[in-house]
């Protein structure tokens, strides 16, 4: 359990990690790994095509905060003094109803997410976790020895159950559970299980998510539905170094619905991602979303005129056009993604993966920074290659 002087010190650090000026590349650290840097790239395409409105020169200072905030869930989750500073916001006074008749606290991975675990125990509350299978074999043990901590803290009895939301028996614990009295807490953004974020069935529906179409798992909806048990959506942002506001938003209420089952699933689904629109329109930098959100959208809704294609290559214009130009790589709409079989270029307008020569790379590579375009002296294939390059939009001419 963190200390508010050791926590503060933290947090500090943090800051000076992520938190670069606007215009930084990357994240701004020299010790990126691979997988982050990947992240990194599959976020700025998904601000682009969500938030359209944000200018891709702001991507990466967004994309700090999201790393930032990440991490700060983290320390949140050992830091029970927090709750003194966080303001809960509950005009439903859903926290006092869920002690009379069980409810569904839904959430999603954004701002301080993990602190709604200490609210529920600090209010006493006994609630069931669904967690997907790898959560629950590497997971479980952490969840159960956090309740200790927090029991002590807070000095109550809350009880908390972890369970395997892919096991079959797992609809009669739950079931069996609210009949108790027993609220439930999930998370709906995160597409996982057995055929995890790719998952097209039954079991998922596409609703839209600022103006785009994209698949959520509809099983916290259903659950409501098959138990009449409300969902009440939660959101904890972070509103200062030390200052959280975690807001409990109107419930679902499946019995205030005279609608068959699916019908309330699609409502309902979509009610909830119309709450997580609303904070990201503010606070984008607050979603771990953003980091993956390219497996769930429905890349059918994505413009066919926005494709790049391989074999389909604009006219280029004459090399002399770009011969005294300064030429850069563009970042705004390609990034590269590494691979095991190696790089691939990520267009972020389409989400393709385009596979290309070392010459090419060779040559992207070095436009990383502004540098001149080839001159008169140097091989006209390569001059040719540089234009083509140009036409494609992969480099762009340096405004003078």
């Amino acid at each position: 359990m963190l200390e508010p002087r050791e926590y503060q010190e933290r947090i500090l650090s943090l800051q000076r990690e992520y938190t670069q000026p606007a215009g930084a590349d990357r994240t701004g650290r020299r010790n990126t790994d691979q997988t982050e840097a990947n992240c990194v790239e599959f976020a700025s395409a998904n601000l682009r095509h969500l938030l359209p409105a944000i200018p891709v020169a702001r991507h990466a200072q967004i994309i700090n905060e999201i790393l930032f905030t990440q991490a700060c869930a983290v320390l949140d989750e050992d830091s029970c003094f927090l709750l003194e500073s966080t303001k809960i916001s509950d005009p439903g006074s859903m926290l006092l109803a869920a002690k009379e008749s069980p409810v569904i606290f839904c959430t999603f991975h954004f701002g301080s997410y993990r602190l709604i675990n200490q609210v529920l125990v600090s209010r006493g509350l006994n609630y069931i976790l669904p967690v997907s299978s790898d959560i629950f074999a590497t997971q479980k043990k952490r969840y159960e020895d956090g309740l200790k901590v927090l029991q002590a803290f807070f000095k109550t009895d809350s009880q908390l159950i972890v369970v395997n939301a892919e096991e079959p028996t797992t609809a009669l614990t739950l079931a069996r559970k609210t009949r108790a009295g027993w609220s439930l807490l999930a998370y709906i953004d995160g597409n996982t299980g057995v055929q995890g974020a790719g998952r097209r069935d039954s079991k998922t529906l596409s609703v839209p998510l600022l103006g785009k179409p994209i698949f959520a798992r509809k099983g916290i909806a259903f659950i409501s539905h098959f138990l009449n048990v409300p969902i009440v959506p939660v959101l904890c942002e972070i509103t200062g170094q030390m200052q959280r506001t975690m807001t409990f938003h109107g419930k679902i209420d499946p019995s205030e619905f005279s609608t068959e089952r699916e019908t309330y699933c699609q409502m309902a689904t979509e009610r909830l991602y119309a709450v997580l629109a609303g904070y990201l329109k503010r606070v984008p930098g607050q979603w771990e979303g953003w980091l993956d959100m390219q497996k769930y959208l429905d890349m059918d809704g994505i413009a066919d005129s926005q494709c790049i294609d391989e074999d389909s290559v604009e006219t280029a214009s004459p090399a002399e056009d770009i011969a005294d130009s300064k030429l850069v790589f563009n970042r705004e709409r390609f990034g590269f993604i590494v691979q095991e079989d190696g790089r691939a270029l990520l267009d972020k307008d389409s989400y393709k993966l385009l596979s290309l020569p070392q010459n090419i790379t060779d040559i992207l590579d070095a436009y990383r920074e502004p540098a001149p375009a080839p001159s008169a002296d140097i091989a006209q294939e390569q001059r040719d290659i540089v234009t083509q390059m140009v036409s494609m939009g992969m480099l762009s001419v340096v405004s003078q």
